[in-house]
């Protein structure tokens, strides 16, 4: 049971956003979250600017203006948008076949799947058999080969499955055979550095000092779910990549909380960042910033166009809805509605970007949440910015 405390609330809030405050300083000091940061753009212009909690609720370190985190699945919009650059260069069609730039892509069955189709976790491929040790994950250009010459589990295009890691190497691959650079070079050369963001795939050793301590907000539940994933099954291999990786803190080695996974270059899960890069990385996407501007109208426009909706592969709920890589507003992550678009990360952090409003949104944390439903600590500041908007 959360305890109140009093917790300490750094940052910046533009006058009229006060709201946005309370919301996320509530989570902190009635002891829900252990440390987080919230940050907002409107027009390009920080208008919130939050961190407060603990980094480390082990050593009590405090969670400060440089704290960056592990944020899991967020990881996958920032590599799809590293794509949709491409897009807007011009260097790739949308609606190319994936082979066009990767041609050892095609075996199995697999050389009509377009880029987009491959981006909207349309090409089957969510596991990766064989074994994976931790260095092979770490070796995107190997996993890229063996992803490849992976037959699919459905006939690409027919439908659609979340591909939990491998998804990572279908954006970095591509981004390697147009750029020449991994997408990891990519993203430091032609993104984080250019706008001062502290946005990593593959931690550099100097930072180390700088990440958070995951842990589980209610431990019991996360074990709760762990246990249901049986060894073998397919959820259970898209997730671990068949035990390589465990990816939760507190359960076994391989995971985010792990300073030697945090260092691989894994596009598909392991960025580590903080709330103010990731919101100024997606005003980015909407307007320039700096001079930098990531994706036009008209790649926005198609990016957010929905291409896998409904029910996910051998289920019968419905899954996300995706549009071009980027996750659009669904049932579990309504973002701002309209054309938002973004995505979400195990544990609860989310960044997005609404471009009817012009705004950008990232909320990170250290203690991560049961998902499956709408986070309420995320959304009370979500609903506080619609209605400070309104």
């Amino acid at each position: 049971m959360a305890t109140k405390h009093s917790a300490i609330i750094e940052g910046t809030v533009a006058p009229g956003f006060e709201r946005c405050r309370d919301a996320f300083a509530s989570a902190l000091e009635n002891g829900t979250e252990t440390g987080a940061a919230c940050s907002i753009t409107l027009d390009g212009r920080t208008v919130v600017d939050l961190w407060g909690g603990l980094a480390d609720s082990a050593s009590g370190q405090a969670w400060t203006q440089d704290t960056i985190v592990p944020v899991f699945s967020v990881s996958k919009g920032v590599a799809a948008i590293c794509v949709l650059q491409l897009v807007t260069q011009g260097l790739i069609d949308l609606d190319a076949p994936v082979v066009r730039y990767w041609p050892e892509f095609g075996q199995h069955g697999k050389a009509a799947i377009t880029v987009r189709e491959a981006l909207a976790h349309r090409a089957g491929l969510p596991i990766i058999d064989g074994d994976i040790s931790l260095s092979d994950v770490g070796n995107g250009e190997e996993m890229a080969r063996r992803l490849a010459a992976q037959p699919p589990i459905f006939e690409p295009g027919t439908a659609h499955i979340y591909h939990p890691v491998t998804i990572g190497w279908i954006t970095g691959e591509l981004v390697r055979r147009v750029t020449g650079i991994s997408i990891g070079h990519w993203l430091a050369t032609n993104v984080a550095d250019p706008l001062g963001l502290s946005l990593y795939f593959g931690l550099p050793e100097a930072d180390r000092h700088r990440v958070a301590r995951l842990s589980y907000s209610n431990l019991a539940a996360a074990r709760a779910s762990y246990a249901a994933l049986p060894e073998g099954s397919l959820p259970w291999r898209a997730l671990s990549l068949n035990g390589a990786v465990s990816f939760g803190p507190q359960f076994g080695v391989g995971s985010l909380d792990d300073p030697n996974v945090q260092a691989l270059e894994l596009p598909g899960a392991g960025l580590v960042t903080n709330a103010r890069s990731l919101a100024k990385f997606y005003a980015a996407c909407l307007s320039p910033v700096d001079g930098v501007r990531l994706l036009s109208e008209e790649t926005i426009a198609e990016a957010t166009r929905p291409v896998s909706t409904g029910a996910q592969y051998g289920m019968t709920d419905d899954g996300p809805s995706w549009g071009t890589g980027v996750m659009i507003p669904w049932r579990v992550q309504p973002m701002l509605g309209g054309l938002s678009f973004g995505h979400d990360g195990m544990g609860g952090s989310l960044a997005f970007a609404s471009p009817e409003r012009q705004v950008s949104f990232a909320y990170v944390r250290n203690s991560l949440a049961a998902n499956g439903d709408v986070d309420p600590q995320v959304y009370a500041v979500v609903k506080a910015l619609a209605d400070t908007l309104h």
